[in-house]
């Protein structure tokens, strides 16, 4: 079977037969970050990789840097875990410009600074074009894995979804488009300090980049629980249902499916804090409440190789 056929998901679940365990691992290849135990306390470790026209659309070395430091601080965040370090190596070509790099290291810094953070290593090496695969490691306030949502909890969302598909298009395709929609897509921001007061009474965590409807449909596998999102409470920009009627988009593809966005879904007992957009029940499947009336729904997003 070629990788085509395969998909990423059919990657890492043959990967995840081959490697083995240790006890002192509680979170590894079914989460966005493995959390392991250490005498120190709880880390959690993420890596992720970043290439030239799949993930930037743009040369901005700045905006390249924020993206790089978002992406990966969404995965602990989704974790219950804060970001401590960062490794990062580099693939770039030899006719790439000092400045450029010295620019994206600095925009790094700035972003992490936020956290408290730091870069403490990495390597670099010449490619055929811009490459970046970083490792980031934070501090696990509490574990939360996709497997944890419970009957009763609530579904939480941390920032409007949709944004970041609808600048891919805009991009990809030339079309006119809000600034936040491009923003979303070249400067993804998380806001970390929500995250943190919605950690402590949250049971399950996912950050929903390769779509809501997907990463829902993974917390649901996994927890063995039903989960319905409402339509009508998802937080969608005031301006993202034109921009699809004007250049004949799927709204409901845009918002459930294509990715992209960094922000986090949780599971949670709390109502206090992030948006509530739906709830987690027993049963299995995911659903979507929309009009009066629910339908099953398809937890499918974007997918590498597909």
């Amino acid at each position: 079977m070629d990788l085509a056929k395969a998909g990423e998901r059919k990657i890492i679940e043959t990967i995840r037969k081959i490697v083995r365990k240790k006890p002192a691992i509680v979170a590894d290849f079914d989460d966005d970050a493995a959390i392991v135990e250490l005498d120190s306390g709880r880390y959690a470790v993420t890596t992720d990789m970043g290439i030239a026209d799949t993930h930037f659309l743009t040369e901005d070395p700045l905006k390249i840097g924020k993206k790089i430091v978002t992406s990966n601080a969404t995965d602990l965040l989704a974790k219950g875990a804060v970001p401590e370090y960062m490794l990062i190596s580099l693939g770039l070509p030899a006719d790439q410009k000092l400045e450029f790099v010295k620019m994206m290291y600095e925009s790094m810094d700035r972003e992490l600074l936020k956290y408290g953070a730091r870069i403490i290593g990495g390597d670099t090496n010449k490619s055929e074009s811009f490459v970046c695969s970083v490792t980031m490691i934070g501090r696990v306030l509490k574990p939360l894995l996709r497997r944890g949502a419970r009957d009763g909890n609530l579904v939480i969302l941390t920032g409007q979804v949709g944004n970041a598909a609808a600048g891919y298009m805009a991009l990809k395709k030339g079309l006119v488009a809000e600034k936040d929609f491009i923003r979303a897509q070249l400067e993804p921001e998380i806001d970390h300090e929500l995250c943190k007061r919605i950690i402590p009474a949250a049971n399950a965590g996912i950050d929903i980049s390769d779509g809501l409807a997907y990463e829902l449909g993974e917390i649901s596998r996994l927890s063995g629980k039903r989960i319905t999102i409402r339509w009508e409470r998802l937080p969608i920009h005031p301006g993202l249902e034109d921009f699809c009627a004007k250049n004949k988009l799927d709204l409901m593809e845009m918002v459930l499916h294509s990715g992209e966005d960094y922000q986090i879904v949780y599971t949670t007992s709390d109502p206090t804090n992030g948006i509530i957009i739906g709830e987690v029940e027993k049963g299995t499947g995911l659903y979507l409440s929309k009009d009066g009336e629910e339908q099953e729904l398809e937890p499918r997003g974007y997918e590498h190789f597909r």
